[in-house]
């Protein structure tokens, strides 16, 4: 068993003064959601200690091996070709953990670059197994010729530790407490069905929770004194949330919220009555709270994560964006239970790739 593995990852963080909104981002790679599946890889496995895709030699030194905390990774946007390159330098075993496809709904198979080709074929040459969040991620590598592979989901739930998280009994009275998630990306704009989401959220005054929404986090954090940044902002999110100036600025400086620090969102989940969104962290950061979740599947990631964590959820394609979004009725009671049962099936398979890669797991009661 290896006794001093190394997590290359995403980890939470506590925000100290002089760091600015754009490095603070930068280190969370751009999206917040990423500290999840690296913490719960540092906490669950025993003699684990924190790095980073971009180590050194000196980081590795006392290493007896190195745990990737993958993610999104079997992406046609992405190449891997740097982080292959620093691996092969080395002579340790490498063992991924929750890889997975990006894809549209319809999950067709992506078209890989060269380098991260080269990635996973090292990963499958140097672990016995290779963890995959879902039967479509599987198929992916077989696809390129990476036949050792374990369907595990993502390792983010284990943060749950040895038993499912107790799901409070939804209150629909309740509609203020509920939480609310979309995609967007930095500064960017996003298609039409993330819209919808971001603006019912704001005419219902929703709270809403950011991971990868730069442009926000500026006003959910209140710092508007770049008035450069201040107005770029605004002119991008007026037409994000289709509302003026005054009320956006409102908006989203009460009601969105942003968390570089995992034990705080967490800890801010306990206190909501529910979460709807397309985020899949931020479905399991309500989840693990003890929160009952809805994610919203709109892409082959977030599809299969969902069917293969058992979390509830609907297709986007279900919802009908051409009226105002009740999202009391998207909680889906009835699948609660499949999730509660489900982690016992979840949590078996994690623990079978981790006798057969050999971490040794030590995971809260």
């Amino acid at each position: 068993m290896f006794e001093k593995p190394i997590v290359l990852g995403i980890f939470s963080q506590q925000v100290g003064s002089g760091v600015t909104l754009q490095q603070l981002f930068s280190n969370y790679g751009n999206n917040t959601g990423n500290m999840l599946f690296s913490e719960s890889l540092l906490r669950g496995v025993s003699g684990a200690t924190r790095g980073h895709l971009g180590f050194s030699e000196a980081d590795i030194e006392e290493r007896d091996c190195i745990i990737l905390a993958a993610a999104n990774w079997l992406n046609p946007g992405m190449d891997f070709a740097g982080l292959a390159a620093r691996l092969e330098k080395t002579k340790l075993p490498v063992i991924a953990v929750g890889l997975g496809a990006q894809s549209p709904l319809d999950q067709s198979m992506p078209v890989l670059k060269e380098g991260t080709k080269r990635l996973i074929s090292l990963i499958s040459d140097r672990s016995a197994s290779v963890s995959v969040r879902g039967a479509f991620s599987g198929e992916v590598l077989e696809h390129y010729g990476v036949k050792n592979v374990a369907v595990t989901g993502c390792p983010s739930l284990l943060l749950a530790g040895k038993s499912a998280p107790k799901l409070r009994t939804y209150n629909p009275a309740d509609q203020q407490a509920i939480s609310v998630g979309a995609t967007r990306h930095g500064f960017h704009g996003t298609d039409s069905f993330q819209l919808y989401i971001y603006r019912q959220a704001a005419k219902q005054n929703l709270e809403l929770i950011l991971q990868s929404e730069l442009a926000d986090m500026y006003f959910s954090l209140r710092r508007l004194n770049n008035v450069d940044i201040l107005s770029k902002s605004t002119e991008l999110l007026t037409k994000t949330y289709g509302i003026d100036e005054k009320r956006l600025h409102q908006y989203l400086c009460n009601k969105a919220k942003v968390f570089f620090d995992l034990d705080e969102w967490i800890s801010h989940m306990t206190q909501r009555s529910l979460y709807v969104g397309t985020r899949l962290h931020g479905a399991v950061a309500a989840l693990l709270a003890g929160t009952p979740a809805t994610l919203i599947a709109h892409d082959s990631r977030t599809l299969e994560v969902a069917e293969c964590l058992h979390i509830p959820y609907v297709r986007s394609s279900d919802i009908n964006t051409q009226t105002d979004c009740d999202f009391r009725k998207l909680h889906r009671s009835e699948c609660l239970r499949n999730f509660e049962e489900g982690y016992r099936q979840y949590l078996k398979g994690f623990l079978d790739f981790f006798a057969t890669v050999k971490l040794k797991v030590s995971l809260r009661a």
